[in-house]
């Protein structure tokens, strides 16, 4: 009963999500049209992120277009791939298939997943690999087979390649080490195999590392600039802020259940195993958002094994509070869905309203004879690149080449400073006082709109 109705949760928010995708009006995130550009040249490495994402949504759109509903659905079947490979790892390691099928359908309807399955993110890509690395690592231990070595070798590499907080995988099992002796016993008798996984990985991972090297680290760079070490802030509140975003993305009641019974915990290979890869994530997120700051994402990994761990306690103690968790879950799923496929106004929607339209009047507009575009800002540059694609208008970004590189966009779509043809410009007008020449700037109007705080500052400048 508690499997298939589960499994009746998982199947309708599947065909809720669709139905949400292809009935909204909202446009994509920046980050997903900045995403789609990259796929759109198909490189080893990129400013701000590595390549698997672009490889991704490439390979997708080369087959199925390029829409908008086409993009939106790589994030909702990649989560039921992910399901999948929950569901076997929690097989493997419990042997109980009603349990698995539980396990994959609870992590399928986490709020984080269903907030997740709207946004094209590297979170999405990095989970599925990450997944399949956690299950070829318990396969490793009940059969140390080198196949099983490879594979996890190529699927940490694509985990790599995917998002860089892949490193907390090695952080985890250097942990695990020191809880499991069965696991240290195989690495040290099977030295060559584990020389092997790890030299998979570097090989997998070494067009981007190559790629990094020709353009000076640039994206390691951009991940050490993200995470603001330099900039200090102790602060408790943010802490509590990332502990408290962490319970809501797994799950109100299965988080409450879990922290009220988490004296019965049994602390066998199975606990050990799943806490060695959250708990240290967990913690190291957790420090990050006390010192300085820390997006609810930055320990997405981390639910993986969460909740397979709080899936297993709760089952055991009681199916009840399991199935509840799940209606529960699967409720809030259907909320913010619902809302996706009214296209509604609440200000958390504001991102990814009303860009389109702003598009077509700045073209029918401003733009009738004129073919250029000047963008300041990278993420509307981006939707605007993407929304403009079948269009004839040439579309750049401002940036003073004697300034430091912020957007992947100055080194790709940078505006010359020799440039000297008329164009409408987006922004400050002080981010192009680099142009050499220019005869006229015209101020033509200042609009507000919904997805920006600031309003938008419109140019015409001519030569």
């Amino acid at each position: 009963m508690y499997t298939r109705f589960s499994l009746s949760l998982v199947a309708i928010a599947f065909l809720v999500k669709f139905f949400a995708i292809i009935n909204t009006n909202f446009d994509l995130f920046g980050d997903e049209a900045q995403y789609w550009i990259w796929s759109q040249n198909l490189n080893f490495g990129y400013y701000s992120k590595p390549p698997l994402l672009a490889w991704v949504i490439g390979s997708f759109t080369f087959l199925f277009g390029g829409s908008f509903e086409m993009l939106k659905i790589i994030p909702i079947s990649t989560y039921v791939l992910s399901s999948y490979v929950i569901y076997l790892i929690s097989l493997e390691l419990y042997n109980n298939k009603k349990l698995a099928i539980l396990s994959g359908g609870t992590f399928y309807l986490l709020p984080a997943v269903s907030v997740s399955s709207f946004l094209i993110s590297t979170d999405v890509i990095l989970i599925l690999f990450w997944s399949l690395s956690l299950l070829f690592l318990i396969k490793i231990r009940k059969n140390p087979k080198i196949i099983n070595f490879f594979l996890l070798g190529i699927f940490l590499g694509l985990s790599f390649l995917a998002k860089y907080a892949a490193i907390y995988f090695l952080i985890s099992m250097v942990v695990l080490l020191f809880l499991d002796e069965t696991i240290k016993k195989i690495i040290f008798k099977k030295f060559f195999y584990f020389a092997l996984f790890l030299g998979t990985a570097i090989i997998v991972l070494s067009p981007n590392i190559i790629w990094n090297i020709k353009n000076n680290w640039i994206t390691l760079g951009h991940t050490s600039d993200n995470a603001s070490l330099n900039k200090i802030n102790f602060n408790l509140f943010q802490g509590g802020e990332f502990i408290l975003s962490q319970g809501l993305m797994i799950g109100p009641l299965l988080f409450i259940f879990f922290l009220v019974t988490m004296k019965k915990i049994k602390f066998d290979f199975k606990t050990k195993f799943l806490l060695s890869f959250s708990l240290p994530i967990l913690l190291i997120v957790l420090g990050e958002s006390i010192l300085v700051r820390a997006n609810a994402n930055w320990a997405a990994v981390a639910l993986v094994s969460l909740s397979i761990f709080f899936t297993n306690h709760i089952y055991i103690l009681s199916k009840k509070i399991l199935l509840a968790n799940n209606i529960i879950n699967f409720s809030i799923c259907v909320v913010l869905f619902f809302f996706i496929s009214n296209s509604s106004s609440f200000k958390i929607f504001n991102r990814i309203n009303g860009i389109s339209s702003f598009a077509t009047m700045l073209v029918e507009k401003n733009m009738k004879d004129i073919d250029f575009l000047v963008v300041e800002d990278r993420l509307l540059f981006s939707n605007l690149r993407y929304i403009l694609s079948d269009s004839q208008k040439k579309i750049y970004t401002s940036h003073d080449p004697n300034k430091k590189i912020t957007s992947s966009f100055h080194l790709s779509d940078p505006l010359p400073p020799t440039f000297n043809k008329d164009f409408i410009f987006l922004g400050n007008i002080d981010e192009i006082n680099y142009l050499i020449e220019k005869n006229q700037i015209k101020k033509i109007e200042k609009i507000k709109v919904i997805f920006k705080k600031n309003e938008i500052e419109i140019y015409e400048v001519n030569f």
